[in-house]
């Protein structure tokens, strides 16, 4: 079975109509249910995914807003991204059981079939644009001095920073969806497609793959090599230090916040407290699972030309919905904090 082969929708469905014979080619990309055993597990996973994603997301938003330790701005963005996540498996990942099934099976309406790409659309970009604020956010703080920290990641400017995340692609996708994607009558059964040829499809695609790849591989990345170069001289500062100077000093090199002032009237320089580094290290992970389990999608629209069969959709599409399950217990394995948050939630 090709991929790389160029689908005309039109034709296809113009065929279908006047009932004139349709290249065998076609039918690749028609729904088709998946073997038995495949079809099961991936259900289940769907099912556990539904379940865990959930009830951990919500949490994620809980322990935020009720620990004081956790109601920092830059944990906003955390909480912002959990409601994403919370969406994915509540309203995803369930529609996306069915189409392991076949995707006539509920997505044979316009409506069903735009709110399934608006959802799944919306979230990935959500998603990869707190990562990015998230990157900024700790190279900022590590990097910078507190006072240009305080002036661009501050309560007003962080919330700013999410409505306009959320309002920007909830419009766009929302745009998107009902003008490219919808409902169409194929051999007597409704499908849910993309219009190939629709214009603005098209461009958003081409935009979606230039924009996750720079951030994926490109923005993200550096911000977080720049972070821990800081990290590393950092380390390497404080173990100099310890070398120079006696026991009862020694103590005082690892108070946060603290500063170190250079010869000739320099910048000062932080010293790095242990939190910092260790949720440092916690951010790049869930950035480090998120890119896995985006990068199928990526690659394969990037490979074939944006065009994809269902058997492709259904594994391309399912991580993204399982990377939402994830972060929670990224949450709870590397920090302490949301750990002992979230049995305090679950009186344990």
């Amino acid at each position: 079975m090709e991929l790389s082969t160029t689908i005309n929708v039109t034709e296809l469905f113009t065929a279908a109509s006047y009932g004139t014979t349709v290249n065998p080619r076609y039918y690749s990309y028609l729904p088709v249910p998946l073997p038995g055993f495949a079809l099961y597990a991936f259900i289940s996973l769907c099912f556990l995914g539904f379940v865990i994603g959930s009830i951990g997301n919500v949490l994620v938003i809980v322990a935020i807003a009720q620990t004081r330790k956790l109601r920092t701005t830059a944990n906003a963005f955390l909480a912002s991204l959990a409601v994403a996540d919370v969406a994915t498996c509540v309203i995803v990942l369930p529609i996306l059981a069915t189409a392991l099934i076949s995707l006539e099976t509920i997505i044979t309406s316009h409506v069903l079939c735009r709110l399934f790409y608006h959802t799944t659309l919306t979230f990935s970009p959500v998603s990869i644009q707190h990562l990015i604020l998230i990157a900024a956010n700790r190279y900022t703080l590590i990097n910078k001095n507190p006072r240009i920290y305080v002036k661009i990641f501050n309560k007003r400017t962080i919330s700013v920073f999410i409505a306009c995340i959320w309002v920007i692609n909830v419009l766009l996708n929302f745009g998107v969806a009902v003008t490219s994607y919808g409902a169409r009558r194929f051999f007597g059964k409704d499908y849910c497609f993309l219009e190939q040829k629709n214009a603005i499809g098209t461009l958003y695609w081409l935009i979606t793959l230039l924009y996750t790849f720079l951030s994926c591989f490109v923005i993200i990345p550096l911000f977080y090599i720049l972070t821990f170069r800081t990290v590393h001289k950092s380390h390497v500062r404080v173990k100099q230090d310890h070398s120079m100077t006696d026991a009862p000093s020694i103590a005082t090199v690892s108070v946060h916040p603290s500063t170190l002032q250079t010869a000739g009237g320099q910048r000062p320089r932080r010293l790095l407290s242990s939190s910092e580094i260790k949720l440092t290290k916690v951010n790049f992970f869930i950035f480090i699972t998120n890119v896995f389990f985006l990068s199928p999608l990526f690659f394969v629209l990037a490979i074939n030309g944006g065009e994809i069969t269902h058997g492709v959709f259904v594994l391309i599409l399912f991580p993204i919905g399982m990377n939402s399950v994830t972060n929670p217990l990224v949450y709870c394995g590397f920090n302490r904090n949301f750990r002992q948050a979230f049995k305090a939630i679950l009186k344990l």
